[in-house]
């Protein structure tokens, strides 16, 4: 039994040394479906946390702008070496004086909130951008994969009818020509595996990045494809949504709008009440008030303006484009995208793909039979191929209008 124990005991230790040189060696696997996917992504990204900051941001920008100036106390002691019989004693004097804009009273409270409200917006809608992405990167994570498995078959099986018709040359039934349409096929195939390759481990290079894992991901199940919507669903919406862009868009208007009216107030000099307290050298005390005020000979806040105003502009451009037609018109078109592109994707699946295997099939039992022709096999090999891969890169077009559709919408479709 001690010797039983011994062995289990150094094989144990040879585990535990070995499991972190295994570990290195080969990244751990992470198939998850697209809600895991998202989820994970959304509990361990690094971008979660920068859009955190950049409302960290907005907030931090909307409180300064509503705070006012802290006010300012000055004391001082002045001394004399004169002598002013006897009243030489050092004299005390203290200031309390508080600078005062006129957007102090309300404009810039104004002001605050829109900058905190369309940060707030400006936070959601970068999380429904990234949670497109996240699909976008998914979609193509999956077609990636089943190309792999379509190209690793197809190489497969052009090997086997190579290595078949070898025989074939030899005894002279077959054409040299002929036998080197399957040989280009098949390497042509390697060579496309091997482009696949580089771009699969590309992508999971960065969908690490994106979702925060050292894992590779592996997508498990097929990314989702709800029907699209109706039109007329859509565009109601598209004006309902805060997030939707013509929402934000409004919400920027305000804010511009607001600000360019901030910075023309700001451009009024501000008063700085002062309260004053002396004593002097005789024992004498004096309390009284002042009034300052800048003299802007120099700065008007012409640069803010200026700025605020551009900004507004801008603004305005853009809503107005929104308003007269321009929302419905880009949802009209990305919806027609949409839907056209799944519908595509569609026939493809249940018509095309289908029916080239079915004619590979025939073909392939034809030439069994010794009644078919060996170009037409290959001719229809190839087609079957393209058609399978035709539908996966379809399918990727159909989600990325899909999402280009959600982001419009401000709500995922």
């Amino acid at each position: 039994m001690k010797k039983l124990f011994d062995a289990f005991v150094v094989h144990l230790l040879v585990a535990i040394v070995c499991i972190p040189t295994l570990m290195a060696d080969e990244r751990c696997a992470l198939p998850l479906s697209f809600e895991e996917f998202r989820a994970y992504a959304f509990s361990k990204s690094s971008l979660i946390a920068e859009v955190d900051r950049d409302y960290a941001l907005e907030v931090a920008k909307a409180i300064d702008t509503k705070l006012w100036t802290n006010p300012e106390l000055s004391v001082e002691q002045v001394y004399t070496r004169m002598k002013l019989n006897g009243d030489s004693d050092p004299q005390v004097n203290a200031y309390l004086s508080q600078p005062i804009k006129l957007s102090n009273f309300g404009k810039r409270d104004r002001v605050a909130s829109l900058i905190r409200r369309a940060g707030d917006v400006k936070k959601r809608a970068k999380l429904l951008e990234f949670s497109q992405k996240l699909l976008l990167q998914y979609t193509a994570l999956y077609s990636y994969q089943e190309t792999e498995k379509i190209l690793g078959a197809a190489e497969e099986l052009s090997a086997t009818r190579v290595t078949a018709l070898n025989k074939g040359v030899k005894e002279g039934l077959i054409s040299e020509g002929a036998h080197s349409l399957f040989i280009g096929e098949r390497f042509r195939l390697k060579a496309q595996q091997e482009g696949l390759a580089a771009s699969l481990e590309a992508l999971r290079g960065e969908i690490s990045t994106l979702i925060g894992s050292s894992c590779r991901v592996i997508a498990s199940t097929r990314p989702p494809s709800p029907p699209v919507p109706g039109l007329y669903d859509l565009k109601k919406r598209a004006q309902e949504s805060e997030l939707s862009e013509s929402s934000r868009v409004d919400l920027l208007e305000a804010l511009a709008s607001e600000q360019s009216a901030l910075a023309d107030l700001d451009a009024v000099p501000s008063l700085i009440p002062r309260f004053v307290y002396q004593h002097t050298n005789d024992g004498g005390d004096f309390v009284g008030a002042g009034v300052s005020i800048p003299l802007p000979l120099w700065n008007r806040n012409q640069a803010e303006s200026t700025r605020a105003e551009a900004e507004h502009r801008a603004i305005t451009a853009r809503k107005a484009f929104l308003h007269d037609g321009g929302l419905a018109s880009t949802v009209t078109s990305l919806r027609l995208a949409a839907s056209s592109s799944q519908r595509q994707v569609e026939i493809y699946r249940t018509k095309v793909v289908p029916s080239f295997e079915l004619a590979f099939k025939a073909e392939e039992r034809l030439y069994k039979e010794g009644k078919g022709s060996l170009l037409d096999l290959w001719q229809t090999f190839r087609a079957m191929n393209e058609a399978r891969l035709s539908e996966l890169t379809l399918q990727t077009e159909a989600i990325r209008h899909r999402a280009a559709l959600s982001v419009l919408v401000g709500e995922e479709i």
